[in-house]
């Protein structure tokens, strides 16, 4: 599909008077949007360590698994037709929830990123969010994937999305979960915090926004996580269980049984070392 034909590019110059040609420029040879002066530093990891990871993350048995339970989810708190991804990364999640019908645009900060999500088919902007400058009530839905966990300013990345989202829009969160987990790994990502279901709806609602469905996944990692990693920390040890680690595990039979167990416990069980939330404008 041809970036000038994109239907919610359309619709938002239709509707709205805008045009993504009013805040970045279009890279033919990269197929991106370059958003203008844009700020690297906002995205969650830096162009070396989203290239580093992307070779990873196409077999990922976390990666799999995780896009089976969102959009199992998202598809039941009847969230459709166009999704915008701030903080897409290198598009693993946006692609597969535009191959099942959700079209979703990635919006990444990192050059990297952006353009690895090119190449996955999905319609990029390379830039952050408020650079896009997008109207007021435009967008339906919004989805940031462990993302708000690594903000400095998350009060200011929840207006935004607020701003731009029409009434009753929807927001799709993920983030790391229980406290209990807190580990070197936490520090060395980036993250500012880990969450409880109490403290994510207490941020949200006090953002301007009403949580409609709410539950923890990963419920099988949150004993292995707490052994390799988290007690070690406590312990003492710096060291963590990195990245490659846990990304690079394709999960083979094994695996496979294990999806299919988290797959049927998401989002019902009291603990899990990642929560999902569905939250929707006030």
């Amino acid at each position: 599909m041809g970036v000038n034909m994109h239907p919610e590019l359309e619709r938002l110059e239709r509707d709205f008077a805008w045009s993504p040609n009013l805040v970045a420029a279009w890279d033919s040879r990269l197929n991106i949007w370059l958003g203008s002066g844009q700020q690297l530093d906002k995205s969650v990891y830096d162009d070396e360590t989203w290239e580093e990871m992307d070779a990873l993350l196409d077999d990922s048995w976390w990666y799999r698994t995780r896009n089976l339970i969102i959009h199992s989810t998202i598809h039941k708190s009847g969230v459709n037709k166009v999704m915008w991804d701030v903080g897409s990364g290198t598009g693993v999640v946006a692609r597969y929830l535009s191959a099942k019908g959700l079209l979703t645009i990635g919006v990444e900060p990192s050059h990297a990123g952006a353009v690895a999500g090119a190449r996955r088919g999905v319609l990029s902007f390379c830039a952050s969010i408020e650079q896009l400058q997008l109207p007021n009530s435009s967008l339906e839905n919004v989805s940031m994937l462990d993302v708000l966990e690594h903000l400095d300013d998350r009060e200011k990345a929840l207006a935004e999305v607020h701003r731009m989202l029409i009434p009753n829009g929807r927001l799709v969160l993920t983030v790391p979960a229980l406290t209990s987990l807190w580990s070197q790994f936490d520090i060395d990502a980036g993250h500012y915090l880990r969450y409880n279901k109490r403290s994510i709806k207490k941020e949200l609602e006090s953002n301007g926004f009403e949580v409609i469905r709410m539950g923890y996944f990963f419920a099988l990692t949150v004993f292995p996580l707490f052994v390799l990693r988290a007690l070690p920390y406590r312990l003492g040890v710096r060291k963590a269980v990195g990245t490659e680690a846990t990304l690079g595990a394709s999960g083979g039979i094994l695996g496979r049984f294990a999806a299919w167990i988290e797959r049927a416990i998401a989002m019902k069980t009291p603990v899990g070392s990642s929560l999902l939330v569905v939250a929707r404008k006030r």
